[in-house]
């Protein structure tokens, strides 16, 4: 859908700035499994509670969800909010995800990015990693599965599969002016304008 087509629904829907609310109407891409391209890997801030985050991004590049986007945040902190202590096997658990991802991609997560002094500088290591191994624009398989959330039904855990797609090939283009004199001189005559 392109912006003229998103104008034209939201004047069918006679929106009246003055006093409509806006609703987000967002909702999560359904289960299933989903062609996606790795978009991004970012490192933030949150703003409200100044926590450190590393976000995965991936766009969905075939089918009905095709530009989609799915954001997945593994957590590398040593504490929870309250202060206690991070599980280790949570801890291991994201570990794994960051290395599955870099492996569906082609490229191995070297320990280094989990030996920082704090989550923070991890974070910076994983994104300056994934950017640097040229990975980001890779296409992945990504099966997303919901499983109810005890403690919050109205939104349910989102667990996630990743797997290898076959990447595009580019089209061999030999230069056409590779046999070209060096200096040609270009006189205004020859111009079509």
């Amino acid at each position: 859908m392109g912006l003229l087509e998103a104008l034209n629904k939201v004047k069918s829907e006679k929106y009246d700035p003055k006093k409509d609310d806006i609703s987000s109407g967002f909702q999560p891409i359904p289960d299933g499994t989903y062609t996606v391209s790795l978009s991004g890997v970012n490192h933030g801030v949150w703003p409200k509670s100044g926590t450190d985050y590393i976000r995965f991004s991936f766009d969905v590049v075939t089918g009905e969800q095709a530009g989609r986007q799915e954001h997945i945040t593994p957590i590398l902190a040593s504490k929870k909010s309250n202060g206690d202590p991070m599980s280790e096997s949570f801890l291991a658990r994201n570990i794994k995800m960051i290395q599955k991802i870099g492996a569906m991609v082609g490229f191995d997560v070297p320990d280094k990015v989990f030996m920082g002094a704090n989550e923070s500088e991890d974070y910076e290591m994983i994104q300056e990693e994934f950017h640097n191994a040229g990975v980001i624009g890779k296409l992945l398989k990504l099966t997303i599965k919901s499983s109810p959330n005890k403690k919050d039904p109205d939104n349910p855990w989102r667990n996630y599969k990743f797997d290898t797609a076959e990447q595009p090939t580019t089209a061999n283009v030999e230069d056409p002016f590779k046999d070209a004199q060096e200096n040609v001189e270009i006189k205004d005559s020859d111009l079509p304008f």
